[in-house]
């Protein structure tokens, strides 16, 4: 039972860091709005979106991985002073998530660790350096609308963004059903995680009784998950709506003025 809600909150609190990062650089670059938002405040009721919280985790355990629930920031690109503030902006969650992968994996890399250690804070921490790996490739990757694709956007030709804009609304899904109808890609994801976890000095055999554990524990994760939305939906009841002249914020869009997009 604690392994998972360690696993699980670890995971909620590095997926807030990733997501304050996205917030933090656009404050920088120029859209303050993100302070009003709620966005540099750590606060993981504030990061939750009720697609991602909820579509996302059925997808990742279909695919063999874990349900753990996704967060979104809207971000007014039209703020951003220029395009490297754009790319900036897209990098930096990924930045954060690399972040994790260190901040988790310390025990291990200054060998704080004892080998034959029965402590289930081990294998979690374990399973969370392979989680945030794991994140943080798939993150990396230049598909719409993951933040990969966000850092080169800005600088493409116009037609290849308009065309990539069509596209985007189905390349994560395109990314989930090549994992899931075609092991090698699903293997090699898992495999080049695993080294690297292995080159940070975090031992196999913890992330594979981290795994384990957690698998066991699911049920823990499922009632944290509710927890998350019911959070969710009363902050948002208990804040009055913003009315906004912009367009309905939407991952992937060709630009209007005054547009918001999700990072």
């Amino acid at each position: 039972m604690y392994l998972a809600l360690v696993v699980c909150f670890g995971w909620i609190f590095a997926l807030c860091v990733h997501e304050f990062c996205h917030a933090v650089v656009a404050y920088a670059g120029g859209d303050k709005s993100v302070k009003d938002k709620g966005y540099l405040s750590l606060n993981p009721i504030k990061y939750t979106d009720p697609g991602l919280t909820l579509v996302v985790p059925i997808v990742m355990l279909m695919i063999g991985g874990i349900a753990l629930p996704g967060a979104a920031v809207y971000i007014n690109r039209n703020a951003l002073r220029n395009r490297l503030w754009h790319s900036a902006v897209s990098a930096a969650g990924p930045f954060g998530s690399a972040i994790m992968i260190f901040v988790y994996a310390l025990p291990f890399m200054l060998n704080l660790v004892p080998p034959d250690s029965d402590n289930w804070l081990y294998p979690a921490l374990a399973l969370l350096v392979l989680l945030q790996i794991v994140c943080f490739i798939l993150n990396s990757l230049p598909i719409p609308p993951l933040d990969g694709y966000g850092v080169i956007e800005p600088w493409l030709p116009r037609p290849m963004r308009a065309a990539m804009d069509r596209f985007g609304q189905y390349g994560i899904w395109i990314v989930f059903g090549l994992l899931w109808f075609v092991p090698q890609l699903n293997s090699a994801l898992w495999f080049t995680s695993m080294v690297i976890a292995s080159l940070l000095n975090v031992p196999t055999h913890m992330i594979q009784l981290g795994y384990k554990l957690f698998s066991e524990q699911k049920f823990y994760l499922v009632l944290v998950l509710i927890g998350i939305m019911m959070l969710s939906r009363l902050g948002k009841k208990a804040k009055p709506q913003q009315s906004y002249t912009d367009e309905p914020p939407a991952p992937i869009r060709a630009r209007a003025p005054h547009q918001e997009e999700q990072s």
